[in-house]
């Protein structure tokens, strides 16, 4: 078929706009690149003028079919032009002036897509809205699953994360305002086609013209607003939706304007695209992957500590509850060989170093003591939950940074959720840091269980006779305070000092904290006659509970804290309070005679028939609360969280 044969039978004389109940646009329809074979052409027009319905409510819809193509049927009132009789930028410009002198808004459309008319009016409702707004567009679903294709952008997630259901779609804004962003479907305004300048710029695509168009629109003042709510179904592929120039028309197009390479790192940074993919992951449709979990562990160091103590008896409890997540534990590569945690926990999957992944939630399993933690955990996660275990560097200042106090005011105002190893942390954060949203809260304790704070082996050891200081050398613990009162109080009594190092007394033996292999600790409970933990401010007091289960007298100082741990507990050991030297002495001197001690009462918050939360408690307190956050979750304090980071990037630059 020669292009004027093509002429007769695509291109009716005289054919004008048509004047149909005044419509408020005109079409114009790309389709001069597509692969479409005849009888396809003819199928998607008779869909184009029936389904769509443009021929009723559009003016003049413009159709650029391929060169050569032959259309058996055409459709009435769809203008069609193969690009053998003038270049489709000619036609372009043509549906322009065409749609200004009509005073209409134009529609674009770039490959195959039929824009129905429902659609295209909510498209111009959103010109309502801001005279400013000078491109709409839709969002586009997946014809096949009815998920909604993500914006364009450079963020790269596993392949395994879920695209964003129409349940998840309707947790987002009504619309979003970029700069000016090509789609394969989009309204331009009126006021903007009345001032197209069309001029030489050496620009040789419709995609490239089209970009142009906009960008003039965006530095004239024209927004582009993405409308969340109109959802165009199609079966092509996001490159097709979202089309880019040729690379020659892209490097012409920034030799212009430069202003477009910042345009572009707009819409690739957009916090809606991070949003949607996390968004994607809560609503996903298949529950495995809607359930996904990362624990932070980071933490964790390559020694036996308390720290290190806690986070894996909450794994255990994790490992123990059968809860339905998907849990991803994140470690450092060193503590993962240390603690052979490959081993120990098969049903989770170790990830090292730093996710790659996305989440519903991640948990940090300690308190938070950098920022970019934070910031790395937000772009991986919907929901950020923290486990504060005390404030006390915070409280006694020389063990921390600067940067702590904003850093705990952040959390306090922008996490989803807090948990605490005790009421008495919650109460010491919550004075310090008030809440400052409707943040969930929970204390989860730390393991108050006597089975799981024994070593079967250690149990054996027999007690002796030396007295067991637990501490370290911060201020707060006063060990070495403690260690030379009672040294001059019982100078003939072996006392083994933890968490000192050198000689300091002929009856005391030091040994540094955190190098202790962890059977030898244990054994240094279980044999110790008394246990001194002299620490003015403690979180939750592990060694205590320690003490306590192998049955030990522990001397602690007073402190609101041990009357909450005993009430919790149910042990064979006596928690015993003092509050000055003198009653210090007096309580382990009675402990060393083995004579009554007034100690505290265990289990009075405890039911007749409760028994006190093992490693598997703690955990599910977390995993209820992880889905009561899920029950609401609709990304809003992800977004305010992003938006306040993005505000400290700007500081820090």
């Amino acid at each position: 078929m020669n292009s004027s044969t093509a002429s007769a039978k695509l291109m009716p004389a005289g054919l004008e706009p048509q004047k149909v109940n005044n419509p408020a646009y005109d079409v114009f329809i790309d389709l001069s690149t597509t692969k479409l074979c005849g009888q396809e052409f003819s199928q998607f027009l008779e869909a184009l003028s029936g389904d769509a319905g443009l021929t009723g409510g559009a003016g003049l819809t413009t159709v650029v079919l391929p060169r050569n193509v032959e259309v058996r049927s055409p459709v009435v009132k769809l203008k069609l032009v193969s690009v053998g009789l003038s270049t489709t930028l000619d036609e372009l410009h043509k549906a322009i002036r065409l749609a200004a002198r009509s005073r209409r808004h134009l529609v674009v459309v770039l490959n195959p897509i039929l824009p129905a008319n429902e659609v295209l009016a909510r498209l111009v409702e959103e010109f309502d809205r801001d005279p400013q707004f000078g491109m709409a567009q839709p969002r586009f679903a997946d014809a096949a699953t009815d998920h909604i294709w993500p914006l364009p952008g450079d963020r790269v997630f596993d392949r395994h994360d879920p695209r964003l259901t129409r349940v998840g779609l309707a947790f987002l804004s009504d619309y979003t305002i970029t700069p000016e962003l090509l789609s394969a479907c989009m309204v331009i305004r009126r006021e903007v086609i009345t001032e197209v300048d069309r001029g030489d710029f050496g620009i040789t695509s419709t995609a490239g013209e089209l970009r142009l168009l906009l960008c003039q629109a965006r530095r004239r003042g024209f927004r582009n607003v993405v409308v969340n709510r109109a959802i165009l179904p199609s079966n092509l592929p996001p490159v097709h939706l979202y089309p880019l120039p040729p690379n020659a028309d892209s490097d012409r197009l920034r030799s212009l304007y430069p202003d477009i390479i910042r345009a572009d790192a707009c819409n690739v940074n957009l916090s809606q695209s991070k949003l949607e993919v996390l968004l994607g992951r809560v609503y996903a449709t298949d529950t495995r992957s809607r359930l996904r979990l990362l624990l932070d562990c980071r933490g964790m160091i390559s020694q036996h500590n308390g720290t290190s103590h806690s986070i894996l008896g909450f794994l255990d409890g994790f490992d123990a509850l059968n809860s339905g997540w998907r849990i991803d534990v994140l470690v450092s590569s060193a503590v993962a060989e240390f603690f052979q945690l490959r081993k120990r926990f098969q049903k989770f999957r170790l990830v090292l170093d730093s996710p790659q992944e996305t989440y519903t939630a991640a948990v940090l399993l300690n308190q938070p003591w950098e920022l970019s933690r934070v910031v790395e955990l937000h772009q991986h996660a919907l929901l950020l939950v923290f486990n504060m275990l005390d404030t006390i560097s915070w409280d006694i200042l020389y063990a921390c940074g600067d940067s702590l106090d904003p850093l705990w005011r952040f959390i306090a105002r922008f996490s989803d959720g807090l948990l605490y190893d005790s009421q008495f942390t919650r109460n010491r954060f919550t004075i310090r840091f008030p809440l400052q949203a409707p943040i969930a809260e929970c204390v989860t304790y730390l393991s108050l269980a006597t089975e799981e704070h024994v070593d079967q082996a250690a149990s054996r050891e027999p007690v002796g006779d030396h007295i067991l200081l637990i501490g370290n050398d911060y201020d707060h613990k006063d060990i070495r305070r403690t260690m030379q009162l009672l040294v001059n109080a019982f100078p003939f009594t072996k006392i083994v000092a933890i968490g000192i190092e050198g000689v300091v007394s002929s009856n005391v033996v030091a040994m540094p904290s955190g190098q202790i292999e962890e059977t030898v600790l244990q054994r240094l409970i279980a044999g110790a006659r008394v246990i001194v933990f002299p620490s003015f401010y403690e979180g939750f007091g592990m060694p205590v509970v320690q003490g306590l289960s192998y049955g030990r007298p522990v001397i602690v100082r007073e402190s609101p804290l041990w009357h909450e741990i005993a009430g919790q507990l149910r042990t064979p050991g006596a928690l015993v309070p003092f509050d000055d030297t003198a009653s210090l002495a007096e309580a382990v001197g009675r402990a060393l005679a083995e004579l009554p001690l007034k100690a505290l009462p265990q289990g009075k918050s405890l039911r007749d028939d409760e028994s006190p939360l093992c490693w598997r408690d703690c955990a599910r307190r977390i995993i209820h609360l992880l889905e009561e956050l899920m029950s609401t979750a609709d990304g809003t304090r992800w977004q305010e969280r992003e938006e306040a980071l993005r505000a400290i990037r700007l500081l820090q630059s």
